[in-house]
């Protein structure tokens, strides 16, 4: 009789912390979503920064311009329709992490590896 309490305890303890891993993991969906775009658009700009070597900022828009993320758990989707806003957050993210930097007297804004 005692082992069949522990048990039934022992599941409603297993079903209680799967639901709420789950509503938090719901709850952070988005965010993991965006930083998986930001983390994939961020490869995609240090790829090509490695070809060459400078990019200006239309060409990292047409780098980044339709880049698709998702979550294997989740059917959501993003992916960049407006380039030019992701642009301004990623440039200012990666230099603030100190991935690339910017060319000095370069009249478009030119932005470089950061060896």
């Amino acid at each position: 009789m005692l082992g069949f309490i522990l048990k039934v305890l022992l599941l409603g303890v297993t079903i209680a912390f799967l639901l709420a891993w789950g509503y938090v993991k719901q709850q952070r969906k988005t965010e993991e979503l965006l930083n998986t775009l930001y983390r994939k658009c961020e490869d995609k700009i240090i790829k090509e920064l490695k070809k060459t070597d400078a990019l200006t900022g239309k060409d990292i828009e047409k780098i980044i311009y339709g880049t698709k993320a998702s979550l294997f758990w989740s059917k959501n989707k993003l992916q960049v329709t407006n380039s030019k806003i992701v642009m301004k957050h990623l440039i200012m993210d990666m230099i603030n992490k100190g991935t690339i930097e910017e060319v000095l007297n370069s009249k478009p804004k030119k932005y470089k590896l950061k060896y």
